[in-house]
């Protein structure tokens, strides 16, 4: 099995529950999704054109990707990780469940890392796939024109939601109302761009609700 790979690199998670947590970032190129305010838009197209012929001809922040069997992906996150005792890949991207994700966890879940993966909810790849953690951020009216599959919730530990206006909570209570959120299941809101409008009315709501703020602790410090 193949994934095409657009960028492996250490990080700290900056989003969600994880926040703080050391990582290896595993960013899948493809994403048909389109959000408007996406800070890695250089992963939607799978251009043949930026197409590499091994893993480190494809990395950094660059629309260049490569087509990669799952032991060379698990071979280059070794040599990363050789050391250390950072145990945790994050499968992000683009849209990584575009793809079927299970021969991915299973060849990391063989060399001892635990996987995560955030994914849009518009897409089934990871579900069954044996993840360690699910980050579904629905992304509702996006210009991809793709619908959140109710599926795309089953087994997911958090709900992180954007949030840039007050029509955004009451699409998420919505969402909640329709049941396909189990009982338990974390809520984050992230303010769309770190927007001290956005971040208030997070703050506001979190504390009303009980739920989570998740602030892009990454941005804040400059991180990758």
């Amino acid at each position: 099995m193949k994934y095409p790979v657009n960028d492996i690199y250490p990080c700290i998670q900056g989003e969600g529950c994880q926040t703080g947590l050391a990582m290896t970032m595993l960013r899948l190129q493809g994403c048909p999704v389109a959000c408007p305010w996406c800070d890695t838009k250089e992963t939607w197209i799978t251009a043949r054109a930026h197409e590499k012929r091994s893993l480190p001809d494809a990395m950094g922040v660059n629309p260049n990707w490569s087509d990669a069997h799952v032991k060379d992906i698990g071979m280059f996150l070794d040599s990363l990780t050789k050391g250390t005792t950072r145990n945790w890949v994050l499968v992000s991207g683009g849209e990584p469940a575009i793809y079927n994700l299970q021969p991915l966890v299973a060849e990391l879940h063989a060399r001892s890392y635990k996987c995560a993966i955030e994914t849009s909810g518009t897409a089934l790849g990871h579900v069954g796939a044996g993840f360690d953690w699910i980050t579904v951020s629905p992304k509702i009216d996006m210009p991809g024109g793709l619908i959140v599959k109710p599926a795309a919730f089953q087994g997911a530990h958090e709900v992180k939601f954007p949030v840039g206006k007050q029509d955004d909570i009451i699409e998420l209570l919505r969402l909640l109302s329709l049941g396909i959120i189990k009982e338990g299941t974390a809520i984050c809101l992230q303010p769309l761009s770190l927007s001290p409008a956005a971040t208030k009315l997070c703050e506001e709501t979190a504390q009303q609700k009980g739920w989570r703020l998740s602030v892009q602790v990454h941005k804040l410090l400059h991180l990758k």
